[in-house]
Formats: structure tokens, sequence, C-alpha cells
């Protein structure tokens, strides 16, 4: 019998790449914000459960209970978060806790989708699962407070921490550059903060096998190898055949943002790799692939 998965989020970047990667031993049902939202129910069943259909939220959670829940659904925006600290912490924190108390009461396994923003940037080397987070901004907070709520109430669960994510459905960096570029836009990027660029299907394919691998904790999954905003933009406009954009390279301190970030928040893989799984390929093979597929073909 397949394996029972609620994915939530599914409507996202994300969840659109684990949807469309369901491994036939599994069975998935996407819920998002039009089956009702997470965030404001108080940590009962009903929390999976739409206001605008019960039977349907009903059934997700007790005909048959899920076995795994991969919890990908959040506000992401992280100028958003610093604009409605609020906000981020009602759909990042409280709305993780109820889906934490939900798997709970059903024995769901979850999977938490976390962030390199839990970190401060200033331990000078890539951050493994075992270092101290400390946020910067609202976004970062409130994920952490989902990261905490769940180790609170649950002993079968995986926070999943990654970063820097792009991929088709949904508004991301390198869709960005390559539409300003396309347009003959000057592109002013960042030069001196630095991460791990993480393809949503390379990362959707990690999920489902850590869903049923026997690990608890935390573990950070991204692509392999790290850049700079800016080498990521000059590699996917190169990628594109746009080469002659014009690519001005700024510090962070010029960009015009009310949100602190990191600069160096790179995610050590090595747990990820020690658990027996293969490196996810090198950023810049998943960029050159995404850019074929959802650029090139589009011109």
């Amino acid at each position: 019998m397949a394996i029972s998965i609620v994915v939530t989020g599914a409507a996202g970047m994300l969840g659109t790449a684990l949807m469309d990667l369901v491994p036939d031993s599994m069975s998935a049902t996407g819920v998002d914000l039009p089956d009702g939202d997470l965030s404001l129910l108080d940590g009962a069943r009903e929390a999976l459960e739409s206001p605008r259909d019960v039977a349907r939220g009903r059934e997700l959670v007790e005909r048959p209970a899920p076995e795994v829940v991969i919890h990908c659904a959040g506000y992401t925006d992280v100028e958003g978060c610093t604009r409605e600290p609020a906000r981020a912490h009602q759909h990042n924190a409280i709305a993780t806790a109820n889906v934490a108390q939900i798997c709970r009461e059903v024995g769901a396994r979850l999977l938490y989708i976390s962030t390199d923003y839990v970190f401060d940037g200033t331990k000078g080397a890539a951050y493994t699962e075992e270092d101290d987070p400390h946020p910067l901004n609202a976004y970062g907070e409130s994920k952490l407070a989902g990261e905490r709520a769940v180790q609170q109430l649950l002993d079968n669960y995986l926070v999943i921490r990654t970063q820097w994510l792009y991929g088709p459905g949904g508004r991301n960096f390198v869709d960005t550059i390559l539409t300003k570029a396309r347009h003959g836009e000057e592109l002013r990027v960042v030069a001196d903060e630095f991460g791990s660029p993480t393809y949503t299907r390379d990362l959707a394919a990690a999920l489902w096998k850590l869903a049923v691998a026997d690990v608890q904790g935390i573990v950070h999954v991204t692509n392999s190898g790290y850049c700079s905003w800016a080498q990521l933009a000059r590699a996917a406009v190169e990628m594109a055949g746009l080469s002659d954009a014009s690519i001005t390279e700024i510090s962070g301190e010029d960009w015009p943002t009310a949100t602190r970030r990191a600069q160096f928040a790179v995610l050590d893989n090595r747990r990820w790799q020690q658990l027996g799984f293969t490196p996810l390929r090198p950023w810049q093979e998943a960029v050159a692939e995404y850019v074929s597929q959802n650029f090139l073909q589009t011109r």
C-alpha cells in the first residue's frame, strides 16, 4: 500500500516540485490556502480542514490519517516579513505549531522546511546543524520559532534547512535577473552575500527520500557549492545567451532594504552525506538545466 503523504503549500514553488515528483510508492495530497488557513486554528485536527470544505479536510486527516506531512507552507516574502512581523509569526510560527500538533494527534511524521535565515552569517564558515541559530530579521525569527515549536511538540520530525530556492511556479531571483536582462535593464546585484542556489526539483527529490528515512532532528540540504548573488546572476545570463547584459556589483549595504541579511550563511551538507545520500549536483548544473527548460524554450 502506498504511503499517505500530505504536502502543505502545494501550490507554492517547492510544493509544485514535490507534487510533480511524487514517487510511485507514495500517495500525496496537496493542500494550500484555498483549503484553509493553518494559522487561524488552535492546533486541533481542524487545522487541515477547509472552512469551505470540511469533509475534504477531515478526509485528509482521518481517512486515512497521513503517515507523513511535508510542511512547505509559509510566508516566504522576506521583505514582507520585515514590514509585517506579526503576519510572519502567524504564518511561519503559529501555523507550524498547528501542523505539528495535528501530526502529534494522528501519529504522523513531520518534515518542516526551514531556512538559512536562522543564522547571522558571522561564523566565517558554512553552518552545520549543531550551530546555534541567531536570526537577523523577522523572517528568520519566525522560521526559527517554527523549528522550536516542532521540536517541542514532536519526537518524529525532521527540520530541513535550505536556501536560495528557485524553480517553476513562483517568483525567484533567477527569473527576475533573466527577465530584466532580456529587456535590457541594468542589473545591480549584491556581490558580498553568499549562499547555495538550490533548484526546487532537486530539493523535492531529496525530500521524498527523507520522508521515509529513519532520521530525526535537523539536516541541511542544498545544491553543492556556493556563490554570491552577483556570481549567480552572471552565470544565469551567460547560460541564457545574454552575456552582454549590464551587471553592476554592489555591496549589500548599498541595496535599498530595511531587512538585515547575513553575508555568509552557506549551509554545510555534511550530515546529508553521512546519512548515506549522494550530494545534490553542483548549483551550476542545476541552474543550467532550469535556464534551458524554463527560459530558452520560451524565447
